[in-house]
């Protein structure tokens, strides 16, 4: 069976080869939309080969759907370009797909079409344990058949399946947030995009939800995630994602203004 791997890019030279030196042995080919890339990140596309597509970006899941859609295996799998399939999920993705595999689903309702997989955090380069950065807490259906699945959620997008939905025990490697100023420049973009959706949908600004919600964020990673147990990290991270549930309300008070 083939695997079409899907990456959606920008400005990612500092990533993107590493992500693709890790798959280059279980993929039958490279999809690749890009949203303006400035800088070496499509030379380092065509140097693995990939098929590189040009989309202006809208949010997260029409840019994933449109790699979706320029897709020719009938497996996806869907990575960031600051990503890396370990040799272990690797191994554990062929027998999963293999073809002799099916044989033992025969007898089930319903056939297996997508696989979800943990996820390790490296942020501030470490590896995050808890704060709810946990790899079995960032789980989420990564592999999938190509007409079984697709991508929903304008922010904090997710795929959704026909079929049943395995576990795949091996966790890849997310290279998340070098810096402070990457992570919150994540916030201001993520925020902007969380605050269109909640207006969009509906919601109104709410002087409870904007104390509220950021000191039961912290409460959560901090102490019930356990993010004490990742040292300064962990007390760092709660405490700006508290900031970022504080600015999310703060843009949705601005924009009913």
């Amino acid at each position: 069976m083939t695997i079409s791997v899907t990456i959606i890019t920008l400005n990612e030279e500092e990533n993107l080869e590493r992500c693709l030196k890790s798959i280059s042995s279980i993929t039958s080919e490279i999809i690749i939309v890009d949203s303006g890339s400035k800088d070496k990140t499509l030379e380092i596309a065509k140097k693995y080969k990939a098929r590189v597509f040009v989309r202006k970006f809208d949010n997260y899941a029409n840019q994933k759907n449109f790699a979706l859609r320029q897709a020719r295996g009938e497996w996806i799998l869907s990575l960031d370009a600051d990503e890396e399939i370990t040799p272990e999920l690797k191994n554990e993705i062929k027998l999963a797909i293999d073809h002799k595999q099916s044989l033992a689903l025969r007898a089930r309702p319903l056939a297996i079409n997508a696989y979800s997989i943990p996820r390790k955090n490296i942020i501030f380069g470490k590896f995050i344990k808890y704060s709810r950065w946990q790899p079995e807490l960032d789980r989420h259906i990564w592999l999938f058949k190509k007409e079984s699945g697709r991508w929903v959620g304008r922010v904090h997008e997710e795929v959704v399946v026909d079929g049943e939905v395995g576990r795949l025990k091996n966790a890849k490697i997310h290279y998340q947030y070098k810096t402070v100023r990457e992570f919150v420049e994540m916030l201001n973009s993520y925020s902007e995009l969380e605050a269109e959706e909640k207006v969009r949908k509906g919601v109104r600004f709410s002087f409870f939800r904007l104390f509220f919600d950021p000191i039961y964020n912290f409460l959560v990673r901090y102490i019930y995630r356990l993010g004490f147990l990742d040292g300064l990290h962990g007390f760092v991270l709660s405490y700006l994602m508290a900031i970022y549930h504080f600015i999310v309300w703060v843009k949705i008070w601005e924009r009913e203004r």
